[in-house]
């Protein structure tokens, strides 16, 4: 029993030593960077080859349904006294309804990858605990508790940026939040994620490999112009197009 335990202890030791071996705890160095921009930015620069693109307006869903989510960070700013809590205000919508909300992102862990995709960058990753606390004197409110995976890229004069090397590979995300959102009123909570690019943990609602594609069983659920826009090529699509663009945030 002994010798098993000990081969069984040994075995996880090694499996944990494979996992971690190829990254370097950056949780500390990381409290110089100001990550603000890696949610909040007019533009992205993809493949680092000086292309520069729009800002990701994330992709969400809420509740069993996966109805539709959107939110929009307005402003992003680092504290001034704890250098891992980012201040974040910005708005939801569901359906008709939007809410204004504040909250934070609170760093919790960084690593640093010892091989990168582009030997001209350096990548890793933050997690963050999120807590965002939508207005409770408007309907149908609450707040949202989770986490967020971001990914990011050092140059070789250390400036960190939004990470989008992979930009044009099949199923690329970043942004990646999983929450819970739990209503003022009912107490009751539902599962809210949302991401750039792709939504963690949405195999039923998106069935793509290279894109996002909508299950059609959930295409009503506010998903409609989304299909129109980049899903298929009709007269609707440049209808489509301009809804999805809208800064229905303003």
């Amino acid at each position: 029993m002994k010798l098993l335990l000990l081969t069984t202890t040994l075995s996880l030791t090694i499996a944990l030593h494979a996992q971690t071996s190829k990254t370097i705890d950056y949780l500390s160095p990381i409290k110089k960077y100001d990550l603000s921009k890696l949610w909040r930015a007019d533009s992205i620069q993809t493949e680092g080859n000086g292309e520069k693109v729009p800002f990701p307006e994330p992709l969400g869903y809420i509740g069993s349904n996966y109805q539709r989510f959107y939110i929009h960070y307005i402003t992003v700013t680092k504290d001034k006294n704890n250098p891992y809590v980012y201040h974040v205000y910005g708005k939801t919508k569901v359906k008709n309804n939007i809410c204004s909300f504040k909250g934070t992102i609170t760093i919790t862990r960084a690593i640093l990858d010892k091989v990168s995709d582009n030997p001209e960058y350096k990548q890793g990753s933050v997690t963050g605990d999120i807590v965002f606390k939508e207005d409770s004197t408007q309907s149908s409110s609450g707040v949202f508790r989770g986490k967020v995976e971001t990914d990011f890229t050092l140059d070789k004069k250390g400036l960190l940026n939004y990470d989008a090397l992979m930009a044009v590979a099949d199923g690329f995300n970043n942004n990646q939040c999983s929450t819970t959102w739990t209503s003022y009123k009912t107490g009751k909570s539902q599962k809210c994620n949302w991401g750039d690019y792709r939504i963690p943990d949405s195999r039923n609602l998106d069935s793509g490999a290279g894109c996002v594609v909508i299950n059609e069983k959930y295409i009503g659920n506010g998903w409609q112009t989304f299909v129109a826009a980049y899903g298929s090529s009709d007269k609707n699509t440049k209808k489509a197009q301009q809804f999805e663009e809208t800064e229905w945030w303003k």
